[in-house]
């Protein structure tokens, strides 16, 4: 028997994934801004980049085994009560604040990112449940994937306009931030109702087995591991890189790219609901994104005004395409909540344990070898995107192709 579909429980829904990703986003962005006085006050002193980027390492790699986890334990227990310990373990941010040592302080992260993790993946049954016009979802999808650039964007603008008094004491600033998760989560206990995920269709049951042997999915998801590279170093890491290796603002640098990159994302969300091929828009966007950032780097300690121009144009052309990227599979044929659960869960494993590695390369180049090599590492984990995307099937072509045989 299926359950009465409420509209406006679904939409509440979707407002508390969308802000509980958006505080674990403020979470994660501020901490790694703070990376130096967090760093000064368990170490009493600086530390390798390979040690500074650990818990930026730690919270990547539980996204990881975190994407799989979370079809699992939806299928077990249904959305309401997955979801609802998803945003629970978020409020493992506020305990690591409090623990008397790094490596404790990075467990507890690792399992603040395996709720933020959980959450990213529950917002796609949530939508695909209750939202059928897909323009509106389309809207709504795009607005999920701003959800951290919100949360960056936040923090950007806070660090920017107050650095002194966020940097004064790191304890009592992340206590804020995470704290603001406790909110949503008994907004979610209160409000929140259960569907059915196994909605019913003809063949067998799509599982990770299916999952693993399309070919899709693993172009899919090392593109976007491509991308990731660039998009979450450039907003996590390379604030304290900007500010120690260029004559660049890494606070200002933030808020370019996240502010330009809500810009963006309203772009994209007028080209995506245009008749137009997605292949194309994902190529150009990727092109000017790798490019720009990579002529900023080479101009940061030259041209800094110029470079910040470039920052901005780069985030602005990674949002057009993030709403459009992301809202491929909703596009593929007889799409369900269970499928694209299972979908999404291998799609974000892949894709952040390929952004783990060329994070971790690029740290250790950092290091040893120095500022240059470093760069010239990211951008060429970055221009993978690229390559990736123009293997990538045309799904708005393929709409269009049936709806013109229906016709006739």
């Amino acid at each position: 028997m299926k359950m009465k579909k409420n509209a406006r429980n679904g939409y509440f829904m979707m407002a508390v994934l969308w802000l509980a990703y958006v505080t674990f986003a403020m979470n994660w962005v501020a901490g790694s801004s703070l990376t130096p006085q967090i760093t000064q006050t368990f170490f009493n002193g600086p530390v390798d980049p390979l040690i500074a980027e650990l818990v930026n390492y730690s919270i990547t790699t539980a996204r990881v085994f975190a994407n799989i986890l979370a079809a699992v334990v939806l299928m077990k227990l249904g959305p309401k009560k997955a979801a609802g310990i998803a945003i629970a373990l978020l409020t493992m941010g506020l305990v690591a604040i409090y623990l008397p040592n790094y490596w404790a302080y990075t467990i507890a992260r690792m399992i603040m990112a395996v709720g933020g993790s959980m959450v990213i993946i529950y917002m796609n049954p949530v939508v695909a449940h209750y939202i059928t016009n897909p323009k509106t979802k389309l809207r709504i999808n795009a607005a999920n994937t701003v959800a951290y650039n919100a949360g960056a964007f936040i923090v950007a603008m806070l660090f920017t306009l107050f650095s002194n008094q966020m940097i004064a004491n790191w304890r009592l600033t992340l206590t804020f931030f995470a704290s603001l998760t406790l909110v949503f989560f008994i907004g979610w206990l209160i409000k929140a109702e259960n569907f059915e995920t196994k909605e019913a269709f003809q063949g067998d049951s799509y599982g990770y087995k299916d999952a693993l042997k399309d070919s899709f999915i693993w172009r899919y998801g090392l593109a976007f591991a491509a991308f990731l590279t660039l998009y979450v170093s450039s907003l996590v890491s390379f604030k304290t890189i900007f500010d120690q290796y260029t004559l660049l603002n890494g606070s200002l640098t933030n808020l370019l790219i996240s502010g330009f990159g809500i810009m963006g994302t309203f772009a994209g969300i007028r080209i995506g609901n245009k008749d137009i091929e997605r292949k194309p828009v994902l190529a150009i966007c990727g092109v000017v994104m790798v490019g720009a950032f990579g002529l900023a780097l080479m101009l940061a300690n030259s041209v800094p005004v110029l470079a910040y121009i470039l920052i901005a144009g780069s985030g602005f052309a990674m949002y057009i395409q993030y709403p459009i990227f992301l809202n491929l599979p909703h596009e593929l044929a007889g799409m369900t909540p269970q499928k694209l659960t299972i979908m999404f869960g291998l799609f974000w494993a892949l894709a952040y344990a390929g952004q783990t590695i060329a994070t971790i390369i690029w740290s250790f180049l950092l290091g040893h070898a120095g500022y240059a090599p470093a760069m010239i590492f990211f951008i060429a984990v970055a221009s993978l995107y690229i390559v990736l995307v123009a293997t990538f099937p045309e799904t708005k072509k393929k709409v269009e192709v049936l709806a013109v045989e229906k016709a006739v």
